[in-house]
């Protein structure tokens, strides 16, 4: 494999990887993927010439690592330890991804390592509680890894001065159609695809649909769950223009697929929050060429606003000193025969 850095305006570098019939580009800017490309289709959003405006501008978070909190957290505001944290709200009355101050808006340090077949990118920053009003700070290192098989995993360390939130994600949309098409003739699978059902403001509620009871099918059309007759979910589709929705996936595994492509997401965090981008025109720009539905987001993560839903038993609460690790791989293989 060979590696190559691009440096571009305002400190944004590329890393650039090729794996012969892969090609990968990773950017210090929000420690963030900018392009994966199975021989000549490009199975991410982004853009690589003008990544140093691309990104600076961009409200949609493409490829961006996501924190200290992925989701929104209602009200912007929780309780830890007796003490209410107000948060930024950028997003209604929410506070959303971590807020202005979040990961997607650092610029990292990294180191590369090109080892025994696989590359890896390891990055580094600091999240402050003076600038987040999250407590405490997190010493951050998010390692992307590319290997020899096509395979990109995402590793995520992380250790806080006070007890805090973590929750970190990737905000990766992929699109498997070569044309850019929309993702609608996508269908998705897993062992299981219980699908969280979120109110009016959307946050997450306690229902949850079983997509496999709704469907009586094991994979699943996008553009099936878009036009479902089913009451509850028809309502969702109605309410929000498509999927943002946390889902619980069998053996933490989920499939994405189209005629040509499988891409396979393997995780160990609990959730998966598949976004269909369902209204890009919220971003005034010459850069802006998506319509609805122009990719889809598989974001692993803790359950949005857990700590308002569970208090002190939320999973995303990270101990002082303790040792926050995980890991989420992508796989993408072309299909032997086609649909």
């Amino acid at each position: 494999m060979i590696v190559e850095v691009e440096h571009q305006r305002q400190g944004v570098d590329l890393i650039k990887i090729d794996n012969d019939e892969t090609k990968i580009i990773f950017t210090n800017y929000g420690a963030r993927v900018v392009s994966w490309k199975y021989h000549d289709n490009n199975i991410v959003l982004g853009n690589v010439v003008e990544a140093d405006e691309f990104y600076h501008s961009n409200p949609f978070k493409f490829g961006a690592s996501i924190g200290r909190y992925s989701g929104r957290i209602d009200n912007a505001k929780f309780k830890m330890k007796g003490k209410e944290y107000q948060l930024e709200k950028n997003n209604g009355e929410h506070h959303l991804h971590g807020g202005c101050h979040g990961l997607d808006n650092k610029l990292f340090d990294y180191e590369i390592r090109n080892e025994i077949a696989q590359i890896k990118v390891i990055f580094k920053t600091v999240l402050k509680s003076a600038d987040d009003h999250f407590p405490g700070d997190i010493d951050v290192t998010i390692t992307h890894i590319y290997d020899a098989d096509h395979q990109w995993s995402i590793e995520y360390e992380a250790v806080a001065s006070e007890d805090t939130l973590f929750s970190p994600t990737n905000h990766v949309y992929f699109n498997l159609n070569r044309d850019n098409n929309v993702v609608d003739n996508h269908r998705i699978s897993s062992n299981q695809l219980d699908m969280y059902v979120l109110d009016e403001r959307n946050i997450v509620t306690g229902d949850i649909l079983d997509l496999h009871e709704v469907f009586e099918d094991n994979k699943i059309k996008l553009s099936d769950i878009f036009t479902s007759q089913h009451a509850q979910l028809s309502q969702q589709m109605t309410r929000f223009g498509g999927l943002d929705h946390p889902f619980t996936v069998g053996e933490h595994k989920m499939y994405v697929e189209n005629h040509e492509f499988m891409l396979e997401v393997d995780t160990d965090m609990p959730h998966v929050v598949f976004f269909t981008f369902n209204q890009p025109d919220e971003w005034d720009s010459p850069f802006n060429i998506y319509k609805p539905h122009s990719g889809f987001t598989l974001e692993t993560q803790f359950l949005p606003n857990d700590i308002n839903l569970y208090g002190e038993k939320a999973p995303s609460i990270l101990k002082a000193g303790e040792v926050f690790n995980s890991k989420t791989s992508f796989r993408i293989e072309e299909k032997v025969e086609n649909d």
